[in-house]
């Protein structure tokens, strides 16, 4: 067994298997807990910006009826957007997303097949790693390329957390959901505009 000095070693790790489709990645990462810690922080962000995101996307239903109704919204379903991500990384890992054809005949195949395409069009840079006891943090930048894909993530800025497992470090959370969610919405308003119903069945 490698012994793990590092958190960055492991953060490469886990982007490996991630390149690599290697199932692995789900024995080094709590996948589950990692996206519904992730999933409620957003949603707070989300709620708490609520008016000034409106002000910037008037034409997003999601942001026109306050905070509140947002909140119950994403409470009501969590499941079914928690669900939808699963989907689409398991279609990821299992490669049936390279016989998806478009959004309407093949949806989790075809979010899938985007979803290979902008992991293809960025790279990681390290940044300064922090450690205080079991605890560490390491600053990650997504950098894309001149693609399409990579011009549309531009750069991304992760502050990751990472638990000490005896000589090893395990992926926690993502430290900075609250920085990272208005790039992020941005993007997704830009490329990919409208209701966000996608009309799937989980």
């Amino acid at each position: 067994m490698i012994t793990l000095n590092t958190a960055q070693d492991e953060l490469k790790i886990v982007l490996a298997a991630i390149n690599n489709r290697d199932e692995k990645f789900f024995e080094r990462v709590d996948l589950q807990n990692l996206m519904n810690v992730a999933y409620d922080e957003t949603t707070d962000v989300l709620a708490k910006n609520c008016s000034k995101f409106h002000e910037l996307y008037p034409k997003d239903l999601f942001f026109k009826f306050g905070s509140r109704i947002l909140r119950i919204y994403n409470e009501k379903f969590r499941g079914v957007h928690l669900g939808l991500i699963n989907k689409v990384i398991a279609a990821y890992f299992d490669g049936s997303f390279k016989e998806a054809k478009n959004f309407s005949a093949t949806p989790i195949k075809f979010l899938a097949a985007e979803l290979n395409n902008l992991l293809k069009a960025v790279r990681a840079d390290f940044g300064e790693e922090k450690i205080l006891g079991d605890k560490a943090t390491l600053l990650v930048k997504m950098i894309g390329d001149g693609s399409s894909y990579g011009r549309m993530i531009d750069t991304l800025n992760f502050v990751l957390e990472f638990d000490r497992r005896e000589d090893e470090w395990r992926l926690n959370k993502i430290k900075n959901v609250e920085e990272l969610v208005p790039p992020i919405l941005d993007i997704a308003e830009r490329y990919w505009p409208a209701s966000w119903d996608l009309g799937i069945k989980l």
